[in-house]
């Protein structure tokens, strides 16, 4: 009824206004017309109201609904750099991104045969990471993480949340690395300058779960974290969260004097120290088992026996980087100590008791310098290594070919003779030994690198067993192990990400 109403209404009103006036005719006013139309309207509406509300009324047995609910704001997606949605006024957002890392590895040498004296490494290929990751914040001071690692056993790598209502004092609480270890350990998956790690685990430690205090006072002269952490690995290692009372105290401490001056030599100049101290009931996955050459699949040192528990373990190590232009150079040295070293039988009694203080330490120094004129920067929460973008990005089309960095690095690892010893049983592996790597990296655009690394390992003391080289033979459960003096690699990544 309403509706013609008001379309009747239009009608009049339209040919009126447009029909041509004659000489015989009144001047139709337009504007009563329209008075007219707008009072009609209001009498529909209240006419409407009286039929309506008694139909609107709730039965006796009917309960009243609640207000409408309508959107608080409209939810924007939109691609920057990675896939975003977020509110209008910017107090939510959710950033889903991945990494993808494909390997190819070849060693020289590489054999079966049971008396042959290379390694026992075979040429593979292998999904090195596969890893999905959200971040985001809501109301922009809570700043949240989940990471899930997909590649071979998946689990929950990142998982943590920030406040972080001041640059000087944030407030972290999840699991993360712990942020001691140096740079280049604590350096995201989809950032790292080499293909390996020199200083894996256990001599930088690995996830944790635990609360952390970190910030950047003094516009980021002054850059430091301090956490306690459960001291029993990530959430797939212990599900139950901890095994005891004692916890980890770790910290990290990085100074960058000159930042905020002119002088642009000095300003790069980056000094930083790291510390880690706990008490160790029961022996880690991460930690009394073995440490892996920069190769992979080969280890410098493993633990001989499964059951060992300490007094305490103990990690500190210190850092000297230098940023300048296209060019870097940086230094560390990280260190591991066992305290009273105990091992038991898988019936629970005590195997050997080692008093005393043990280590393994390694220095690294390795130095990078981008062909096209790219700068690295080091930020992030743990204050590690950030590589940059393309200054163009690689086109067939535009003559542009991305990004090219070559770096080198020289590695030297020593640990206390008393561990090695063949009476000890308590590591087996390489004393003394130092690694020589290689690297051309290309970076095709933000979203895909190409690594490549030749490795070369040198077992310096030929009293202990060598690096370790192993892979499965035809037996379930079984390896094919050799002790080798020395090891050549060439290894070749793929990193894409989302």
């Amino acid at each position: 009824m309403r509706l013609n109403i008001i379309v009747a209404a239009i009608v009049v009103l339209t040919t009126v206004t447009w029909l041509p006036a004659t000489a015989s005719e009144p001047t139709v006013d337009t504007r009563k017309l329209s008075e007219s139309l707008g009072n009609l309207e209001e009498r529909i509406d209240a006419l409407e109201k009286k039929v309506q509300q008694p139909l609107m009324q709730p039965q006796a047995n009917e309960t009243p609904k609640g207000p409408k609910r309508t959107s608080l704001l409209p939810l924007i997606p939109y691609y920057d750099n990675g896939f975003f949605l977020e509110t209008a006024d910017e107090q939510f957002r959710l950033n889903i991104t991945g990494v993808l890392q494909a390997d190819a590895r070849f060693f020289t040498g590489a054999t079966s045969e049971p008396d042959a004296r290379d390694t026992a490494s075979p040429n593979s290929f292998d999904i090195r990471r596969a890893r999905f990751d959200f971040r985001g914040w809501h109301y922009k001071n809570n700043v949240f993480r989940i990471q899930l690692e997909m590649a071979d056993t998946p689990y929950l790598r990142n998982a943590y949340w920030i406040f972080q209502k001041w640059p000087a004092v944030r407030f972290q609480l999840g699991q993360f690395k712990i942020p001691t270890g140096g740079a280049d350990f604590l350096t995201e998956e989809a950032q790292i300058n080499f293909i390996e790690y020199s200083a894996d685990t256990p001599i930088s430690p690995h996830f944790d779960r635990g609360l952390m205090l970190w910030g950047t006072p003094c516009a980021g002269v002054v850059q430091y974290a301090v956490g306690a952490f459960t001291g029993t690995g990530p959430d797939i290692d212990v599900p139950t969260g901890d095994v005891d009372k004692s916890k980890d105290i770790a910290g990290r401490l990085l100074l960058v004097p000159f930042k905020n001056t002119d002088i642009d030599l000095l300003k790069g100049l980056h000094v930083a120290g790291g510390y880690q101290y706990g008490m160790e009931s029961i022996r880690t996955s991460k930690g009394e088992t073995s440490n892996r050459t920069e190769s992979y699949q080969s280890q410098w040192f493993s633990w001989r026996q499964r059951n060992v528990r300490l007094d305490h373990r103990a990690r500190w190590g210190a850092e000297l980087h230098y940023l300048v232009g296209p060019f870097t150079a940086s230094y560390e040295y990280n260190r591991i100590e066992w305290h009273d070293i105990q091992a038991f039988r898988d019936d629970g009694t005590l195997l050997f008791e080692k008093p005393d203080t043990y280590f393994v330490d390694v220095h690294q120094v390795w130095l990078s310098y981008f062909l096209t004129g790219e700068h690295k920067t080091m930020q992030d929460v743990f204050f590690a290594w950030r590589q940059p973008k393309p200054k163009k990005n690689f086109s067939l089309k535009d003559g542009t070919w991305g990004a090219w960095e070559l770096l080198v690095r020289a590695a030297f690892r020593n640990g206390s003779g008393a561990l090695f010893d063949t009476a000890s049983l308590v590591l087996d592996g390489s004393r003394k030994a130092h690694s020589i790597t290689g690297g051309i990296n290309w970076t095709a655009n933000p979203k895909v690198r190409v690594m490549f690394n030749v490795v070369y390992l040198k077992n310096d003391d030929g009293s202990y067993s060598g690096i370790i080289s192993q892979k499965p033979n035809a037996v379930a459960g079984q390896n094919d192990i050799r002790y080798l003096d020395h090891e050549l690699a060439f290894l070749l990544r793929c990193v894409l990400t989302i």
